[in-house]
């Protein structure tokens, strides 16, 4: 969906990952098929997912670690969901039998009917949701086992706590809009109450997931966010449980030494660790989560949450999962990049301060009304100086900072297929308050705002009357088009376009050979210096008639040849007032040539 995109390609700059793997290849968490295995697996499964790879493909070394984890969550499905690999660059014969082009390939096979991946990225979260999404079925947690590795290598989880027989359709329907949080249930007041219990626990645990990465040495040392947190020896992230590297860990104040044990070597995985506070610090009194209900774990902020609302409000819940699948406030940088402005089922716009100084009175107030408008706005502080921030300030508009602007996150209806430019507005930051943020906020909700447009200044009555071409500006530009009386063509350029450059003299000379008409008015506006509220320009030059009338204003496109004549034989045909194309005749004596250019015969 984001490759149809223009401006928000333009805007998203997607990572690639690049991490090695060495050591764990061949080692296997799910069922290894062979050539002789593989038709008795299918026979016994009839539900299973198969991954087709090659041991020597780097991106099947990439999804490798990926498929495994998302293994450990189908576990918990109802019923289980088997899933299996195959070296189909060793076994020919099975991957060509099954249609396997390139590696890796991912395809579900359910009774008969083979499923093609077809979910953009490869992270395990959206392999499962590919599987959920072809099967109709959902994580059930019936035991807190299962809840352990529910919660286990997942930072966004959502959880359903619901007695027998309650209609959790709402639940059902908010976890399809998520490719990057996973959902699950427990049914039953009694495994319910158990794994609520269990859940509480978890919940008031403040855990850390600190990443260690690679080390060429032994042992690496790394800074924890606070002191005397209680880190595991074993990796939150072995890929595999065959995994051979054994490591020990040491606190120290805020500091966490890892060690390999069992080689005097370094190690080539990505580590992470897994550190919490002590229980003991932890206070004995900790939340009781109601049946029903719906809790939502999250690793910033304040940790979970849970859901207030109306369980059968689809609308309420997915603007409440919405609200809390980012931080309440983000530092804009590549990741708060995509979990902003990636579209959405119901899009929230982004509130953005952007500044070039930390700690201002401004950022004190953008926090505390950041904290009431959880849910209304993805809030985010924003510097000028890395590419990523560089990028939002473009897309924010001309500015000074620091300076607040609300901006428009498009939706899947709005995006697909289409050039976006998204709609801004400003706030005034002097003498701002957090009230007037939030209420400014609300206005944005109700419609009362009108969107900010990058517009150049507004020409002056001398310089309107300086040849047949009148000069349009963001500002100017509604005013002229809403006429009643009159047909606006406009000429939408840009001043780099060569295609422009070369249709400029064309242009003026219609506007000259039309320049009596006082019912038509020839127009052009720099698109690039000028936003113009609802039209969306997707090459230049491109020429739009808006013909007289009462609005909303008709917009007519102009495909057809550039010389004047055939121009004007279609504005007879397009305009809504009728007008004779020639020139009145001059009275003899009148209209002496005084020898200078005709501004309409002058190059810009």
């Amino acid at each position: 969906m984001l490759g149809a995109m223009l401006f928000w390609r333009f805007l998203l700059i997607w990572p690639v990952a690049s991490f090695d793997l060495s050591g764990i290849l061949g080692q296997h968490a799910v069922d290894e098929l062979t050539d002789k295995s593989f038709a008795q697996h299918m026979k016994d499964n009839p539900v299973t997912a198969i991954l087709f790879y090659a041991p020597w493909c780097f991106y099947s070394q990439q999804v490798m670690p990926a498929w495994d984890l998302a293994a450990q969550k189908l576990q918990i499905h109802e019923p289980p969901i088997k899933m299996a690999k195959i070296d189909a660059s060793r076994y020919g014969s099975v991957g060509e039998s099954n249609e396997v082009r390139a590696y890796p390939t991912m395809k579900l096979f359910v009774d008969g009917t083979v499923f093609e991946y077809d979910v953009q990225g490869r992270q395990w979260q959206h392999i499962v949701k590919w599987v959920n999404k072809h099967l109709e079925r959902d994580h059930v947690l019936k035991s807190v086992e299962d809840a352990e590795t529910y919660l286990h290598d997942n930072d966004l989880a959502v959880v359903g706590l619901f007695p027998e027989g309650f209609n959790s359709g709402a639940f059902g329907k908010a976890s399809t809009h998520y490719d990057d949080i996973l959902f699950a249930e427990a049914r039953g007041e009694g495994i319910a109450k158990e794994i609520g219990d269990h859940l509480s626990r978890h919940a008031r645990l403040l855990c850390e997931t600190i990443t260690v990465g690679t080390s060429n040495s032994n042992t690496k040392e790394v800074e924890l966010p606070r002191a005397d947190l209680r880190c595991e020896d074993s990796p939150r992230n072995p890929q595999r449980p065959e995994w051979t590297d054994k490591f020990s860990v040491a606190v120290q104040g805020q500091s966490m030494t890892v060690k390999r044990t069992d080689k005097s070597t370094g190690w080539a995985q990505l580590v992470q660790i897994k550190c919490c506070d002590d229980e003991k610090k932890v206070e004995k009194e900790h939340p009781t989560f109601p049946i029903p209900s719906v809790v939502m774990f999250f690793p910033y902020d304040e940790r979970y949450a849970v859901f207030d609302g109306d369980l059968q409000s689809f609308h309420v819940l997915d603007k409440w999962i919405n609200g809390r699948k980012t931080p309440s406030i983000m530092r804009m940088d590549q990741d708060a990049m995509e979990k902003i402005f990636q579209p959405q089922a119901d899009s929230v716009p982004a509130l953005v301060l952007i500044t070039e100084n930390s700690d201002t009175e401004e950022e004190k107030v953008f926090r505390e009304a950041a904290k009431k408008l959880r849910g209304r706005v993805h809030a985010c502080i924003s510097g000028t100086s890395s590419l990523v921030e560089q990028r939002l300030v473009q897309a924010a508009g001309e500015m000074v900072p620091p300076t607040l602007t609300l901006i428009e996150v498009p939706s899947y209806e709005v995006t697909e297929g289409h050039y976006h430019i998204p709609k801004k507005y400003r706030l005034p930051l002097k003498g701002v308050t957090a009230e007037k943020m939030v209420n400014f906020v609300s206005d944005y909700e109700n419609k009362r705002l009108k969107p900010w447009m990058k517009s150049e200044p507004e020409p002056s009555p001398e310089d309107l009357k300086i040849g047949a071409v009148v000069s349009l500006v963001g500002t100017t530009f509604t005013a002229a088009i809403e006429s009643e009386d009159e047909d606006v063509l406009v000429d939408f350029f840009a001043p780099w376009c060569g295609h422009c450059r070369k249709f400029e003299p064309q242009y003026k000379q219609l506007a000259k050979r039309l320049k009596h008409v006082k019912s038509l008015k020839i127009a052009k506006i720099d698109a690039t210096r000028n936003e113009v509220e609802g039209i969306q320009i997707t090459g230049f030059p491109t020429v739009i008639l808006f013909p007289a009338g009462k609005s909303p204003k008709r917009r007519v496109y102009y495909h057809g040849s550039r010389e004047p004549d055939d121009m004007i034989s279609w504005l007879h045909d397009e305009c809504s007032s009728k007008f004779d194309d020639r020139p009145p005749q001059v009275p003899e004596g009148q209209g002496a040539e005084s020898g200078l250019l005709d501004p309409d015969e002058e190059d810009l």
